[in-house]
């Protein structure tokens, strides 16, 4: 690829992003539904583009966004994460009731998908496995596991998975007002009493001057380096030194010569991290910009795969993509909230919420939900989803292990899914009867 091709590529995503931002401007119902610039802004490319009106031509480029832009953000996953014992134990229904609803849908999702395939005859192989991925993390997270699946033959998984995940952001936010609503009026909420009353820049428009936060800090002089170059350079070190540890793997184990490069930088900042907090180097990073820098990969990997989506696939399998949802997500809604009623602790129905939508769409979705209760941000939400974070992590070490397997066997997927529904509850067990003998 020139520069040229490069700088018009990158023209196109940013002119795309900017008419995605203008119609979620002028469009309420958008912005009720809580749909981001990108995913509006790829539509509006699909609509453009080749397979509609062909007025654009989407680039190649656009499909490849997802395998490129994932090392980055895979990377900046480890750096700046942290956890006590103290909050564990604070906020243990939330962690591991997060968990234990990837482990049931990594189960449940693939099972479905293997049964309607032999109802479906030529849905993509192992597509069914996308939904924990579609659902946990919304079309970013399924972008890189669609993008591992067509690696081992899978056409179609991308399309596919793009899908599961716009519907998963619909369902969150339909389905999760409703149960606002009820919540509200059952008096299970904490904050208010009146969800539908938010200020308009809650919605759209800019933010007023007194709620405008910052996006980063700088922690190096300008003078000799500027910030967000900086920490582009502390992530290129963490891939290349995770890049690095690989090829010498292979040496010595050629089946480590499978691993997806997007895991490079995860592993060399795991490896990193801890070292540089002991060099007190830690000093030197702001996780605000690596999150505006990782937020930045998703809005590309966003638009550049719904703008490219195969339409005809699309129409083909709606049906089933639709059937998956529903039961997925439905599920999920009913055992989340058995859970947080049951362990019945401070601030429950947020928690819910929070995870309803993160299970279902993405933290973005979640976040929502729970503004609609608490629109001052006085909950423990924020603190929460930190420890949850820290804890599971390392949950991206299992898409590469399980896009793998499910083309081999269902013993892997069943086995890890089982863990992680297993192994969290037993934890949290503990923790819910060592809180109520404090009591």
């Amino acid at each position: 690829m020139t520069m040229a091709t490069l700088f018009n590529d990158l023209m196109l995503f940013g002119l795309l992003l900017m008419a995605g931002f203008v119609v979620r401007e002028i469009c309420p119902p958008l912005q009720k539904l809580f749909l981001p610039a990108s995913i509006i802004g790829g539509v509006v490319g699909l609509i453009l583009g080749q397979q509609v009106l062909g007025v654009a031509e989407m680039p190649e480029s656009f499909s490849a966004f997802s395998s490129q832009a994932m090392k980055i953000i895979m990377t900046c996953v480890p750096l700046g994460v942290t956890v006590s014992a103290k909050r564990l134990a604070e906020h243990y229904d939330f962690a591991f009731g997060n968990m234990m609803m990837y482990g049931m849908q990594l189960i449940f999702g693939t099972i479905l998908g293997a049964v309607l395939m032999g109802i479906w005859p030529g849905l993509p192989e192992g597509w069914g496995l996308l939904g924990v991925f579609a659902y946990f993390g919304s079309h970013g997270n399924v972008a890189t596991a669609a993008g591992l699946l067509e690696e081992h033959g899978s056409v179609g998984a991308m399309d596919i998975g793009m899908v599961l995940a716009t519907m998963g952001v619909l369902f969150s936010m339909i389905i999760g007002m409703i149960i606002v609503n009820i919540g509200v009026r059952k008096g299970w909420s904490t904050f208010v009493k009146e969800p539908g009353k938010q200020p308009k820049e809650f919605y759209c428009g800019p933010l007023p001057t007194e709620k405008r936060e910052a996006i980063g800090f700088t922690t190096t002089s300008t003078i000799a380096v500027s910030p967000i170059v900086f920490h582009l350079g502390i992530i290129a070190v963490c891939f290349k030194f995770g890049e690095t540890l690989f090829k010498i793997g292979i040496l010595f184990v050629p089946v480590l010569g499978k691993v997806s490069a997007m895991l490079y930088g995860l592993i060399g900042a795991l490896i990193l991290w801890p070292i540089m907090k002991k060099l007190k180097f830690d000093r030197y990073v702001d996780k605000k910009v690596l999150t505006q820098i990782s937020n930045m990969c998703v809005d590309m990997m966003i638009l550049g795969a719904i703008a490219t989506l195969q339409l005809s696939l699309i129409g083909r399998f709606f049906a089933p993509i639709m059937l998956h949802v529903l039961l997925c997500c439905t599920l999920t809604g009913i055992l989340m909230f058995v859970w947080f009623r049951f362990n019945n602790n401070p601030e429950w129905f947020e928690k819910f919420l929070m995870v309803f939508g993160m299970c279902t769409g993405s933290n973005a979705q979640g976040y929502a939900l729970v503004r609609a209760i608490d629109p001052e941000n006085k909950s423990c939400i924020y603190e929460a989803l930190g420890v949850y974070n820290a804890c599971f992590f390392w949950q991206y070490l299992l898409m590469p292990i399980t896009t793998a397997a499910v083309f081999v066997s269902m013993g892997p997927i069943v086995g890890i899914g089982l863990a992680l529904m297993v192994i969290p509850f037993i934890i949290s067990m503990g923790f819910r009867k060592k809180a109520r003998q404090t009591q």
